[in-house]
């Protein structure tokens, strides 16, 4: 994700309903994008440094059921076709130049 990082201009992150912390979280660096989702919420926002700082910062989270989390966020999606899916069990896309 760091190498993506460095070339994303934009970023949505995926939560459910209930993660309202998560939520939360990601408002600080975002807004709420329209979505038809019923379930859950997207933020949306553009990729600064201290939206970095607080992705590459974050801890691994203690809540590891259902899955063995490695982010609080469902989904972590950049513009640049970065996705980190499945509270981060999950990565594809380009990882930007190496």
């Amino acid at each position: 994700m760091s190498a993506a990082l460095k070339t994303a201009k934009t970023f949505e992150i995926h939560c459910w309903k209930e993660e309202t912390e998560c939520i939360g979280l990601a408002l600080r660096y975002g807004k709420r994008k329209d979505a038809d989702w019923r379930h859950g919420e997207i933020i949306a926002g553009d990729v600064t440094p201290e939206f970095i700082s607080l992705l590459l910062g974050l801890p691994k989270p203690t809540d590891t059921e259902p899955c063995n989390k490695m982010t609080p966020f469902f989904t972590i999606a950049l513009d640049n076709c970065f996705w980190s899916e499945h509270y981060g069990t999950e990565l594809s896309g380009t990882a930007g130049p190496t």
